[in-house]
């Protein structure tokens, strides 16, 4: 017979891999998805586009799908759908591109800019001054930040400074952790944080669910999704912090962020870019004005 450890063990494994699959996908098909098949084709923004990727005819798009509600695999474990895959495969569109999309671990995908591996980054990534120094980004959408705990609120986490002297897990080389890293320097510096961070947003929740962390640090609709899909977490704070630019990321003075600005700003103009958030419940991050390295 098993030892009583040995079973907790196994029960909490198993509770860990249903909440990463939960997450990481929609089982029952039905995840919300936009159709931009009739969207059409932008000349002024086609003008913009490089030539090597006009003459390519495809935007080569990297991801990291396990950051629902912007990018995650659909039932098929393999299809990456979501709010941004929706706006790119749109963007595309405009441009008269085929998209290509490729799904890799976070933390590789500005470096793999520097290789031309990809054309652009997708990712629900946050424009930041620091990241405006090697990359630019075309920002599309405002998001807060909000903080998972486990149902119960056992801690009594309700705002930033109550996770001073916490373990709180974080997606590895986030702008959360960064934001973490920050409060470590200021409101918490006489009681740092604990900061865990790790390969996905869903091994961030994982420590939270095994009591490992208190809580969990991601941006605001992230984490409203995450508390909707699985059973054991809720959101602490009821208002998002510290709102920052969402960006799709270009290499450093590439001319493609030009044409993917005006893509997105006309889907702007056409009424695309809000069927596109409204198809996914994400209207209140809306911009009325597509910018470049708008972040301060």
């Amino acid at each position: 017979m098993a030892s009583k450890k040995l079973m907790k063990a196994g029960l909490a494994g198993a509770s860990f891999v249903a909440l990463t699959a939960l997450l990481a996908g929609c089982a029952s098909g039905d995840a919300p998805e936009a159709d931009v098949s009739e969207v059409a084709v932008d000349d002024a923004a086609v003008a913009l586009l490089p030539q090597e990727i006009a003459d390519a005819g495809t935007l080569t798009v990297g991801t990291e799908a396990y950051y629902p509600p912007y990018e995650y695999l659909d039932a098929d474990g393999a299809t990456v759908i979501g709010l941004d895959m929706d706006l790119i495969k749109a963007v595309g569109q405009k441009l008269g591109l085929e998209v290509q999309i490729e799904n890799v671990a976070f933390d590789t995908l500005l470096p793999s800019l520097d290789t031309a591996r990809y054309d652009v980054v997708v990712a629900a990534m946050t424009d930041t001054p620091e990241r405006q120094e090697n990359y630019d980004f075309v920002d599309y959408f405002n998001a807060g930040q909000g903080i998972v705990v486990a149902e119960g609120n056992p801690e009594g986490i309700t705002a930033e400074a109550d996770l001073c002297g916490k373990a709180v897990s974080v997606l590895r080389d986030s702008a959360q952790q960064g934001i973490l890293e920050a409060f470590n320097s200021d409101i918490c510096a006489s009681s740092p944080i604990e900061i865990s961070a790790q390969a996905t947003d869903n091994d961030a929740l994982i420590q939270v669910q095994s009591g490992r962390a208190a809580a969990s640090v991601s941006q605001y609709p992230v984490a409203s999704y995450n508390v909707e899909q699985a059973g054991g977490f809720e959101l602490a704070n009821e208002e998002p912090f510290q709102p920052e630019p969402l960006g799709m990321a270009v290499a450093k003075d590439n001319e493609l962020s030009a044409a993917i600005q005006a893509a997105l700003q006309s889907l702007v103009a056409d009424g695309t870019y809000t069927d596109i958030l409204a198809a996914h419940g994400q209207e209140g991050g809306a911009v009325e004005e597509v910018t470049i390295n708008g972040a301060e």
